[in-house]
């Protein structure tokens, strides 16, 4: 990779890391607030109903709007572009408002396909926020391709701070749900969605997008995105239905089981949004660019050094999580309504969930491989066998782990997924040069575990003293996470340095380097 995508890359992370943040601050004022139980339950569920029922066009608009970006600017100009990109906003858009009017009609009925085991007030609660949020659809989708459109004319960073005025709303809507009513809540993160949108659109100006009030279906430009969308739009609604059986598989067990998943998988899913969305945003183009220029070797190279990265960055963090998980939740987490009990199912969760992180990183960066190869088809297959796998096993191991199996399905679903992808990808291309990241893995696998090892110890050792001087306090959890975590990741890092891993002294350099600069500054 390039020093410019590296430092398109660097820039983008800490844009989504402060991102994250700002989520994570919603999802902890979420919990202190109103706990685990029926109103976050309701709440979470509801949000999440027009996400699986729209996300998935917003996400296959994403991956082929921006070949056909390039495609149709290169022969047509700007102003085909902005043509292009208003049919499909206004032919969303449409689509949007008859999901929202099925969506009303059938509220009952599709709430109970997404959590079957919900009755009495919970089911309730769930149907009158689903109706208010139903209307976010139209949101998500326009926020999707407009991000898209502002990545393919170069301005990356956009995608990752749209989220943030998201968050910032929707912890004053979670404020004011708790000063008034739940309802204050719901209708506070449906505006939340429009402030999303709203930031973006002084953006879209900039780059000189002009709205067009026009549906073309017959139009050359809709019929071939239409062409390529179908497969990635089924692979979305395929990866979709992961979630749905979870959540519905948790809604028969104990009351807050659906707010500990929740939690657990954006706990697990941090770092995995960090690094790898900052690094497969500015890949993506780079490879689909050497793809149609027929240039393979650089290809697999570009995608080789990418897989290392991941796997540098997302095996220490797994084992991180997996140590500390119970300590993480409680600094996080329990306070007022979220309890102790609340802190074991999520944390539970976290671990089993932490195994597959590596698998998601990867899974993340294979496909946007074939993506930028123009197969859609081959993601969406090994996705489908991957959700067989996960539904198989959810149902399973639900009845012998509880919430934990269904956490467990779930990553090793992911770890199948990857590897399949991998096999598949092999096919197409030939050789991939897996040589070197095996060893790197390798590596990197030993290195970690004795990172672990220090930082299991080095917790003990500090929570020890703490509490001889001190009560048990969430400050307390909180420096002896930080400590131990600090002397780990400094054992790793030498570790790293000792078995002589290129990308980790790459990556080591370019964060020095940025921190020189800073401080310059």
């Amino acid at each position: 990779m390039s020093k410019t995508t590296k430092k398109t890359a660097f820039i983008l992370m800490i844009i989504i890391l402060t991102s994250k943040v700002t989520g994570f601050l919603r999802d902890i004022v979420l919990g202190q607030i109103f706990g685990a139980g029926n109103v976050t339950d309701a709440y979470l569920t509801a949000l999440n109903i027009p996400v699986v029922l729209f996300d998935g066009i917003s996400a296959s608009l994403g991956t082929t709007f921006i070949p056909m970006y390039f495609s149709i600017k290169d022969k047509m100009g700007q102003e085909e572009v902005n043509k292009f990109t208003s049919n499909i906003l206004n032919i969303i858009t449409g689509l949007s408002i008859i999901f929202i009017i099925i969506g009303l009609i059938f509220t009952p009925y599709i709430v109970k396909i997404f959590a079957m085991g919900f009755k009495g007030e919970v089911l309730d609660l769930t149907i009158s926020y689903s109706k208010i949020l139903l209307f976010s659809m139209i949101f998500i989708a326009a926020n999707g391709l407009i991000s898209s459109f502002l990545i393919a004319s170069g301005d990356a960073y956009i995608s990752g701070l749209v989220t943030i005025p998201f968050n910032i709303f929707a912890i004053l809507a979670i404020f004011l749900g708790s000063m008034t009513n739940s309802y204050m809540m719901v209708y506070g993160t449906l505006f939340a969605y429009i402030a999303q949108l709203v930031f973006q659109i002084p953006f879209l100006k900039k780059k000189g997008y002009k709205h067009k009030f026009i549906i073309d279906l017959k139009d050359e430009n809709i019929k071939k995105i239409l062409y390529l969308i179908v497969p990635v739009f089924l692979g979305s609604y395929v990866n979709q239905i992961n979630t749905v059986v979870n959540r519905t598989l948790a809604s028969t067990l104990e009351s807050g089981t659906i707010t500990a998943l929740n939690y657990a998988n954006k706990l697990n899913m941090f770092a995995v949004g960090i690094l790898v969305i900052s690094l497969s945003t500015v890949l993506y183009p780079v490879l689909s660019k050497l793809a149609s220029e027929n240039k393979f070797k650089a290809f697999k190279y570009n995608l080789s050094k990418s897989l290392n990265i991941i796997i540098i960055t997302m095996v220490p963090v797994m084992v991180i999580t997996m140590v500390l998980s119970t300590p993480i939740i409680k600094m996080l987490f329990e306070k007022g309504s979220f309890d102790s009990r609340a802190t074991y199912l999520t944390s539970t969760a976290l671990f089993y969930y932490s195994i597959g992180i590596v698998a998601y990183g990867l899974r993340d960066i294979l496909s946007k491989a074939f993506y930028s190869l123009q197969d859609t088809k081959t993601p969406v297959r090994n996705a489908s066998i991957s959700v067989i796998v996960n539904v198989i096993l959810s149902i399973v191991l639900v009845k012998y782990m509880q919430i934990g199996g269904l956490a467990l399905a779930g990553s090793l679903s992911a770890v199948i997924a990857t590897l399949l992808m991998l096999v598949s990808l092999r096919k197409k291309i030939g050789k991939l040069g897996l040589k070197s990241t095996i060893i790197t893995f390798v590596k990197v696998v030993i290195s970690s575990l004795i990172m672990g090892y220090v930082i299991h110890i080095s917790y003990g050792y500090i929570m020890q003293i703490g509490i001889n001087i001190i009560d048990e306090t969430r400050e307390l959890i909180a420096v002896s996470c930080a400590v131990s975590t600090m002397i780990g990741m400094l054992v790793y890092t030498a570790l790293t340095v000792v078995f002589n891993i290129k990308e980790a002294k790459e990556l080591i350099d370019l964060s020095k380097n940025k921190a020189i600069a800073l401080i310059r500054r």
